[in-house]
């Protein structure tokens, strides 16, 4: 039977995948994801969605300047190889420019996803792919490719691997194979070599708790980046010849996932289909689980001022119902509770913002409501997830009035896409947070409009204080024509 080529998440059949040895399962994953992702890049229309993941996470790193916890913002130097996009200048290791890039974004928290692979693969792709083609002194298209292949590689790895154990964050797990497939195309690594890296980088996936991340500890951060850092090393570690090492799959799944890969699994993971398309992207920072809470109050807001709420109470699955902390300690378990992003979502508020004199009186205010709000686990919803984050939303005002409001997706799920006007305006949002220099701007223009065969460090100049202009300037010549049975993509 051949693989499933349905939408992630929907009724797949029970096909070769029921008896496939696990140890066969991974190098057709890699080849699957690999193909995918040049498929993707071989349209106009990919090659944006990739800009568009790229320039997202630029804009969620850079953001995080000023913001990241101490130890994780290393001191750098404006010649450097691999740009620190949330510290000052650059570094010659690629690995603790990763960890960083990784650690930023989570400090933001306005990144992206694939829902039915209940994490981000992006977020350890991205980080791993900059800090690899920069070291190599690669181009926008090269970058380009490594996200995109790092990217459908761990989404399918979080098809195949299916839900978490309870307590387990997702953040340095099947990611960090996620790092080691994007740093591998850079490394130059065939689809036998990345598939080696991935399964490398499996065995030494973390399985970090994620009570620790609900209450705010920054250790949270330390999950994307040894993660991202890890899977780099590993794709430079088989590029070098070191040997490898039996399946991988199996284990992470009984130790940080609920069990084995099962067939239904395995074959959504084995879908022939770019998986990209079906990003979703954060309108605001804060967990995905929190945004649907966050959208139905935003729409009961026309209806209730502030001031007038007595009480609410919301109704979501499982996994959202986690996210019940009235008094969060400070910006990441705001992040991290669905109180919190209903209160701000009733005030018109970004829940996600760090602390600041303009937002102390608003945050007090929230802070207020949120304490009002109980989170209540509907089982009724938990079939909801991951098709969809079904909350709903139920208001008491003080005159003793009923207000209900339910949200299935948020804007920027796929069924509800922002358009490109508005992913940039999230984008712009970010770099107005204090710290980001002037020239995030420019790079952010630049990977949207520079041609692939411009130099990558030459767009990051600006952020390390280099150069006026990132656009400025020719890129190096194109590489001759090689043997890849890829489409043409010179023109991007």
């Amino acid at each position: 039977m051949s693989p499933w080529t349905g939408r992630p998440g929907d009724p797949a059949p029970v096909g070769r995948a029921a008896v496939a040895p696990d140890g066969e399962v991974l190098p057709e994953l890699v080849a699957t994801g690999v193909a995918a992702a040049d498929a993707l890049l071989a349209t106009a229309v990919g090659q944006q969605q990739a800009r568009r993941v790229a320039a997202r996470l630029t804009a969620n790193a850079v953001a995080a300047r000023g913001h990241l916890p101490a130890g994780l913002a290393p001191p750098g130097r404006p010649d450097g190889r691999c740009t620190l996009l949330a510290a000052q200048g650059a570094t010659d290791s690629p690995d603790r420019a990763a960890a960083a890039t990784a650690a930023a974004i989570t400090t933001t928290q306005c990144d992206e996803g694939l829902r039915e692979a209940r994490g981000h693969p992006g977020l350890h792709a991205y980080a791993a792919a900059l800090a690899a083609t920069e070291d190599a002194d690669g181009d926008l298209r090269t970058l380009l490719r490594a996200l995109a292949v790092g990217w459908e590689v761990g989404a399918r790895l979080g098809l195949l691997l299916g839900p978490l154990r309870a307590g387990v964050h997702p953040h340095g797990g099947w990611g960090t194979a996620a790092a080691a497939a994007a740093a591998g195309v850079v490394a130059g690594l065939d689809t036998a070599g990345l598939a080696d890296a991935v399964n490398l980088a499996l065995t030494v996936a973390l399985a970090g708790p994620d009570d620790s991340t609900r209450r705010g500890t920054p250790a949270h951060h330390l999950l994307p980046a040894f993660g991202t850092a890890a899977g780099l090393t590993v794709a430079y570690l088989v590029r070098d010849g070191f040997p490898a090492t039996g399946p991988a799959t199996a284990h992470l799944g009984r130790t940080a996932h609920q069990g084995p890969p099962t067939p239904v699994g395995v074959d959504a993971a084995l879908a022939t289909r770019p998986l990209l398309p079906d990003a979703y992207f954060k309108p605001v920072g804060v967990c995905a689980h929190a945004l649907t809470g966050w959208t139905a109050a935003r729409s009961l807001a026309r209806d209730v001022r502030g001031v007038d709420v007595a009480a609410v109470t919301v109704h979501t699955y499982a996994g959202a119902a986690l996210l019940a902390e009235r008094f969060p300690a400070n910006r990441l378990a705001r992040q991290f509770s669905i109180p919190w992003a209903v209160a701000c979502g009733l005030l018109g508020l970004d829940p996600g913002v760090a602390d600041g004199r303009v937002e102390a009186a608003r945050h007090a205010e929230a802070a207020r409501i949120a304490a009002r709000v109980t989170v209540h686990h509907d089982p009724g919803l938990d079939d909801g997830y991951p098709h969809g984050r079904p909350a709903e939303v139920e208001l008491r005002d003080r005159a003793g009035r009923r207000h209900t409001a339910r949200a299935r997706f948020h804007p920027g799920d796929r069924e509800a896409p922002l358009s490109p006007d508005e992913l940039a305006a999230v984008d712009a949002a970010l770099l107005r947070t204090a710290g980001p220099p002037a020239g995030a701007t420019e790079l952010l223009r630049a990977l949207a409009q520079a041609p692939g065969s411009a130099s990558l460090r030459h767009l990051t100049a600006p952020v390390r204080g280099e150069a006026p202009s990132p656009t400025g300037g020719p890129g190096p010549a194109p590489a001759a024509p090689g043997t890849s049975r890829r489409k043409d993509t010179a023109s991007w």
